[in-house]
């Protein structure tokens, strides 16, 4: 089904030895090894006496070498039973690593160092340091290292996606591939969605590589903003509301991405773009790490998220990638406040409500069908879609329970194909609860004509 050789990525890649349809199954597999702590104690222990080590470390590689620590000493706990098949996995090395990658071979031998005195271990130090770096370039949550999926290269318009089974992995085709097409996935989460130059520095940041895939030296289309030209800026380099709305699609858009030239005449509003986008990445990555921990449901977290929308669309519009996934996390977070509200109060939600949520669903739906991906948009914009969907049913009236189905039936393809069972029940009970009404409806007119008979 699937085989390992060279990619024009210039490493090994994985590769389709059969034609695969969107949502068939690829391969499935168990971890070859988990190089992550496993006791709470220790892990703070070492925590502890690392702080030191961090010194001589870029503040931007520090969790990095922590997590190396992590890796490493697993390894060596781990020793008696390591699977030596994954340091064949890519790693770098100093006659093939690139100056990107020299700087995690520079955290691993420090995290080296830090193992070497801080452990009496008699271990092959080489294959530490090597595990250590396997662990850097080829890993996924929790430490996981697959012999097969961890082979699979990065592409920021991928053709499958990874999904759990079990205490392993699955990686289904998103679209069709055909016998002899590389498989590739995306390693971004949801910054696969973001412009050429944010991808490539979460890359570059997280798995030590420049990406050169076909997107990124493609048209930077989630970087689109309206043209300075053509929508001259008012105070604060902000555009007027009409234009940044954009209700009437009749704004002109260039694509200005941080890797672009298009914006060299306009250093002010290139600078203000800038600073949105930097408050962007740090709220977006705020949000990702708090979203294990707790809830996030703090009135004052949606303020600040308000806040960095409106500045995002004041500034870049409706069409650039900033704008878009605040808008998919404010979506999120006033659908589950309404499903929330429905549950323990059994009232529905205002109108004016509704249809500002439609609205957002629309704006983003449009976004994310403009970038043209091989995955489909119900990949993220699955739950929104559905949560939805859900609301205008319990509005209760024909009209909208038909809206929702009609939203449905934009990712029913999805659905089938990449959700559970269970969600797809969901979904199916959604799609047909209009009909109801024409049930209700028929039968009410059986009963007129029996009692005027």
């Amino acid at each position: 089904m699937s085989e390992v050789k060279q990619s024009a990525y210039g490493q090994l890649g994985l590769f389709a030895t059969k034609a695969f349809k969107a949502g068939d199954e690829i391969l499935a597999e168990s971890p070859a090894v988990v190089l992550a702590s496993t006791a709470a104690g220790k892990q703070q222990k070492t925590e502890a006496s690392i702080k030191k080590s961090l010194e001589s470390i870029d503040v931007d590689l520090h969790g990095t070498f922590r997590s190396m620590i992590t890796a490493g000493t697993s390894w060596i706990e781990n020793s008696k039973n390591e699977k030596t098949a994954i340091l064949d996995l890519y790693s770098p090395t100093a006659e093939s690593s690139s100056k990107i990658e020299d700087r995690i071979r520079t955290v691993a031998k420090e995290a080296l160092q830090f193992l070497q005195k801080s452990t009496d271990s008699t271990v092959d130090w080489d294959k530490v340091e090597k595990a250590m770096l396997v662990w850097a370039c080829n890993s996924f949550q929790g430490g996981r290292i697959y012999l097969k999926i961890s082979r699979a290269n990065h592409s920021c318009d991928p053709n499958s996606i990874i999904q759990a089974k079990g205490e392993g992995q699955k990686m289904l085709a998103a679209t069709d591939i055909a016998v002899g097409d590389e498989i590739t996935i995306s390693y971004l989460g949801s910054m696969l969605y973001t412009e050429t130059g944010v991808r490539r520095e979460k890359l570059k940041r997280t798995k030590f590589f420049h990406c050169e895939c076909t997107r990124c030296v493609g048209e930077d289309v989630a970087a689109r903003v309206p043209c300075p030209s053509e929508h001259p800026r008012q105070a604060q380099q902000s555009l007027n509301e009409d234009e940044q709305y954009d209700d009437d699609q009749t704004v002109k858009y260039i694509c200005a991405s941080s890797e672009s030239s298009a914006l060299e005449k306009f250093e002010k509003l290139k600078k203000s773009m800038s600073v949105v986008t930097s408050r962007v990445l740090a709220l977006l990555e705020e949000q990702e790490s708090a979203k294990d921990k707790k809830p996030n449901d703090d009135s004052d977290d949606e303020e600040i998220l308000e806040e960095h929308l409106s500045l995002a669309r004041a500034v870049m519009g409706d069409k650039h990638w900033t704008t878009n996934l605040l808008l998919l996390l404010l979506l999120h977070r006033r659908l589950s406040q309404m499903s929330s509200t429905m549950l323990t109060t059994q009232q529905i939600p205002e109108m004016e409500d509704v249809a500002e949520t439609i609205d957002n669903l629309q704006r983003l739906h449009r976004y994310v069908e403009s970038l043209r991906l091989k995955l489909h948009p119900g990949h993220i914009l699955g739950d929104v879609i559905i949560g939805t969907a859900r609301t205008l049913v319990s509005l209760g009236d024909m009209k909208s329970q038909k809206f929702g189905a009609e939203w449905l039936e934009k990712i029913s393809d999805y659905v089938d194909k990449f959700e559970s069972e269970g969600r797809q029940k969901v979904v199916n009970v959604l799609s047909v609860a209009w009909k109801k009404h024409d049930r209700d409806s028929s039968d009410d007119g059986k009963k007129a004509k029996k009692l005027k008979s």
